[in-house]
């Protein structure tokens, strides 16, 4: 039902090319363009009652004439209504249309902010009715929608309206039993209750049933994409390797058996004949790291190119110089490792990116913006994230070589719900490291007010006075227009 809106009677290119501004397309998206909020038109309350700020409506008839005033580029218009209880000064901006409708001894209901001006009460460009036609909006919720300049709430709900009466009844996809069980409204009822309710009550049993639409839309979306993933071939066929059973055997440490699981769980994957989609689960601290240079060092030997992306260059550095220690203590000649951080200059970049091309480098370690950049992979096999919400779907099909997709493997620290896990992970395997390798200490925190701060830093001092590191992670309160 792709209808393009310049269907609708008064919408030409201007108007069409607003709406795409707010995201609405065809008579579709408009349906789905939902009110942010509502306005409540409730009975018209008395002048000698009004209050500052408030926004009400008031019945009133027209006591003087109507003076309009030029101020700058501005038209204002000023009248003075009375009820039985008092009397208030109303003004309207640029509405020259309104002086031929208000005079004197005309009654009106007015719906509008009421401001202090001078000390005076009075309302400012007040909603003007009829009597008759505000008693046919009475006590119901008008929708407000969220709007783009140029489009205002009035022709969004006229349009509206006008999809609503010409549209057919859309298809229920919900059987009855589901729509019993859950008690859910008929889709037919919804949309047009969402857009304009007749009460609270019609707001709710419509919102209901569409938020259980976008969930149920969303899940089925999700299996279908982990339904096509499962089905995706490993371009990359790989046999374990003997070096990662080396590496395991001869660490300082001995890994857990919650890690040697996951490891077993990876290696299976990367040897299978599907690709793998992972998603590793584990504290700070609990280990994921070795698990994915084991994975790195499993690729690179089968002949393939293994990336490593981390959310910030020191710990791309940090996970370089881990890596490069683990190559020399384990005499492992066939992993050549490159670091891509944000700091190299454009000659280091270039040289890097021709080592890559050339598979001269075989471990890429590297922030995510980098790895995307320009660089050409050789035959890259397996692509390792950190916190997948930083890389997203299109990041993947960024980094397919040659058409053929790598194996990913996320890693995770945020501890969520598995059930909350399978809806942001959904397209994912889930595996769950739940135990901390032995000689961890334990992790102190404490949440303390801002009064705490000076004792805090005089620790902070100590501590780096001892020849220690501290960091400060400060949250970001609102994102940058730079920021992806």
């Amino acid at each position: 039902m792709s209808t393009s809106l310049r269907t609708l009677k008064g919408v030409g290119e201007k108007t069409e090319k607003l709406f795409a501004k707010i995201g609405v397309t065809d008579m579709e998206s408009l349906l789905n363009y939902y009110p942010r909020n509502y306005d409540a038109y409730e009975e018209p309350v008395e002048i000698r009652s009004l209050e500052e700020g408030a926004v009400v409506a008031i019945s009133v008839a027209v006591i003087t004439g109507v003076y309009v005033n030029q101020v700058r580029n501005l038209q204002v218009i000023t009248t003075t209504v009375a009820d039985l209880t008092g009397k208030i000064s109303v003004t309207w901006f640029n509405a020259p249309y309104l002086r031929s409708a208000v005079r004197k001894g005309s009654r009106f209901v007015l719906r509008g902010r009421v401001v202090r001006k001078q000390g005076k009460l009075q309302m400012e460009h007040p909603e003007i009715f009829t009597p008759a036609a505000y008693e046919e909006i009475l006590h119901s919720l008008q929708p407000i929608y969220g709007l783009t300049a140029g489009l205002s709430n009035k022709t969004i709900v006229k349009l509206i309206h006008q999809v609503l009466d010409e549209q057919m009844l859309q298809a229920e996809y919900l059987a009855d039993e589901y729509k019993e069980r859950y008690h859910l409204a008929d889709r037919n009822f919804a949309i047009p209750a969402i857009h304009f309710p007749k009460n609270m009550q019609e707001l709710l049993a419509a919102r209901r049933r569409l938020v259980f639409d976008e969930f149920l839309l969303f899940i089925l979306a999700v299996q279908s994409l982990k339904e096509k993933t499962e089905e995706a071939p490993n371009a990359f066929p790989m046999h374990p390797v003997w070096t990662t059973e080396q590496i395991i055997e001869s660490l300082p440490y001995d890994l857990t058996k919650a890690q040697l699981n996951v490891w077993h769980e990876i290696e299976r994957d990367l040897s299978g004949q599907a690709l793998m989609s992972r998603l590793v689960q584990g504290d700070v601290g609990s280990g994921k790291t070795i698990l994915a240079f084991l994975a790195m060092i499993m690729t690179v030997e089968n002949g393939y190119q293994a990336v490593l992306m981390a959310p910030t260059e020191v710990l791309a550095r940090q996970h370089f110089q881990a890596m490069e220690k683990l190559l020399q203590e384990q005499n492992i000649d066939f992993g050549h490792p490159v670091l891509l951080t944000g700091s190299d200059t454009a000659k280091e970049k270039r040289e890097k990116y021709a080592l890559i091309a050339s598979k001269e480098a075989n471990l890429v370690i590297g922030t995510h913006a980098l790895i995307q950049e320009k660089v050409q992979y050789n035959n890259l096999g397996l692509v390792i994230t950190d916190e997948q919400h930083r890389f997203g779907v299109k990041q993947r099909e960024a980094l397919t070589t040659m058409g053929n997709p790598p194996n990913v493997l996320v890693m995770s620290a945020t501890p969520i719900p598995r059930t909350l896990a399978i809806i942001i992970y959904g397209d994912l395997d889930i595996s769950v490291i739940d135990e901390l390798p032995a000689q961890r200490l334990p992790i102190k925190n404490c949440v303390v007010d801002t009064s705490y701060r000076p004792k805090a830093y005089s620790f902070m001092e100590k501590q780096i006075r001892q020849g220690r590191q501290v960091y400060v992670i400060c949250p970001m309160v609102e994102e940058s227009e730079g920021m992806d």
